[in-house]
């Protein structure tokens, strides 16, 4: 395998330095306007997901109900300057902004809780980007991804460049947390340290539809080699009882008050992306056909290692499946998921070279789905700087995160090809490891 040369370092250190600025110093200030003229830019904005988790915290550790309802005021406060009225159009349509997560998130952030926001702010400015980079190690880990430190660099790079783990930062998204969980259980899986991955695992739970699907799927996969992997699920009952049951000695009637949190947050929130997309009845049917297509290839995979290439292809086939169908359209940063799978589909870059005219077309249009971003980052930069007086609307300013939607679907079809290749051309799964590509 070829190393990356120098350049491409230089080239990856270009496209987070200009992503960065572009989303910081360009994206977001160019859309304050907007928020000040419908009087919502009174607040803080810079970890604005992660402050209503932050005021339910202050609560909790004053023995007083995280999840009361007068608590939305406050935070609608905190975030725009005054408390939202839904009965008007413009403030209807605004994010939910209530501590909608289960309880036992705020034990996750405890250390955070004491500080002030503006230093929390400062924390999770720290915290977010490292989490982010620990989880493309973890993942080039698990994957088997040859490397060098030249090309992991590049890697954390483009990772951090990511309009998805972008906004994740801004946003002070717990997502980035659980996505860093997730990784880390694989990894402990990768490494047979099964108790270990049973013990991390329901702490990814803090947003709890990025792991249904894949909790379903590896106590699967743990069921199938009971003997060998049984302690799996005794570290994921271990840890799941211990979290509930602080939940509720810190939160007696926590659940009621998430579930009441999580109506109020579908009602406003779009629906997920393949519906958002496509509609209600074709996304339906297409997130279906995605859920089948993942039951396939994890039931093919069912009796593997978890360092083979038919698990890592259910596995990322999974997570891609999770996040058109499951996350909300607005979460952009649960798009993080994709990570592993567009790793894996390097790691196994093999089959694109081999693989059929329409395969290598789709490959083309995900790379140029994936790269868009940071090509019109830094073309816009130029732009501003040679021509400042040009406009800069909305629409311009929304150019580089045009295919956000698009990405998606572009990479979770290259998984699924893969799949149906898996599929037809072993139709019986092998009941030994397969060998990873490298």
């Amino acid at each position: 395998m070829r190393f990356p040369p120098r350049p491409a370092i230089l080239l990856a250190l270009l496209i987070l330095a200009s992503s960065m600025y572009f989303f910081f110093g360009v994206f977001i200030p160019g859309l304050r306007p907007g928020l000040v003229a419908r009087n919502l830019g009174g607040g803080f904005h810079f970890g604005n997901d992660f402050y209503p988790i932050w005021v339910a915290g202050g609560e909790l550790l004053h023995h007083r109900d995280p999840y009361a309802p007068s608590l939305t005021p406050r935070i609608e406060t905190g975030l725009y300057g005054r408390p939202l009225d839904r009965s008007v159009p413009a403030d209807a349509q605004v994010n939910y902004r209530a501590f909608s997560y289960p309880v036992f998130t705020i034990f996750v952030f405890a250390p955070l809780l004491p500080m002030s926001f503006p230093a929390v702010q400062v924390a999770l400015a720290i915290l977010l980007p490292c989490a982010a980079g620990l989880t493309v190690l973890l993942w080039l880990r698990v994957l088997g991804t040859d490397l060098s430190a030249q090309g992991i660099a590049v890697a954390v790079c483009l990772a951090l460049a990511s309009y998805p783990v972008l906004e994740g930062i801004y946003a002070g998204q717990p997502g980035l947390i659980s996505a860093a969980f997730i990784a880390g259980a694989l990894a402990a899986l990768a490494a047979e340290r099964y108790l270990l991955a049973g013990i991390l695992l329901p702490w990814a739970a803090i947003k709890p539809q990025l792991v249904l699907l894949l909790g379903i799927w590896l106590v699967l996969w743990c069921v199938c080699n009971w003997n060998c992997r049984r302690t799996f699920v005794l570290g994921l009952a271990v840890s799941g009882v211990v979290m509930l049951a602080l939940s509720t000695w810190a939160a007696p009637h926590w659940i009621e008050g998430w579930m009441h949190a999580l109506r109020e947050y579908r009602q406003i929130s779009p629906a997920p992306l393949a519906q958002f997309v496509l509609g209600r009845l074709a996304g339906g049917m297409v997130s279906a056909i995605l859920v089948a297509v993942s039951l396939v290839a994890c039931w093919r995979a069912r009796r593997e290692s978890a360092t083979s290439q038919a698990f890592a292809l259910a596995t990322t086939l999974l997570l891609a499946t999770t996040v058109l169908t499951l996350p909300s359209t607005i979460a952009i940063y649960d798009q993080f998921l994709l990570l592993p799978g567009t790793l894996w589909l390097y790691t196994n870059r093999s089959l694109i070279l081999r693989g059929s005219l329409v395969f290598r077309m789709l490959t083309l249009i995900t790379m140029a789905a994936v790269s868009w971003q940071w090509f019109w980052s830094i073309a816009l930069i130029l732009i501003r700087w040679m021509a400042p007086s040009l406009p800069r609307g909305p629409a311009i300013l929304l150019l580089p995160f045009r295919t956000a939607a698009s990405t998606p679907f572009a990479i979770t079809a290259m998984l699924c090809f893969v799949a149906f290749q898996k599929i037809r051309t072993h139709p019986s799964p092998a009941a030994s490891p397969s060998p990873q590509a490298s």
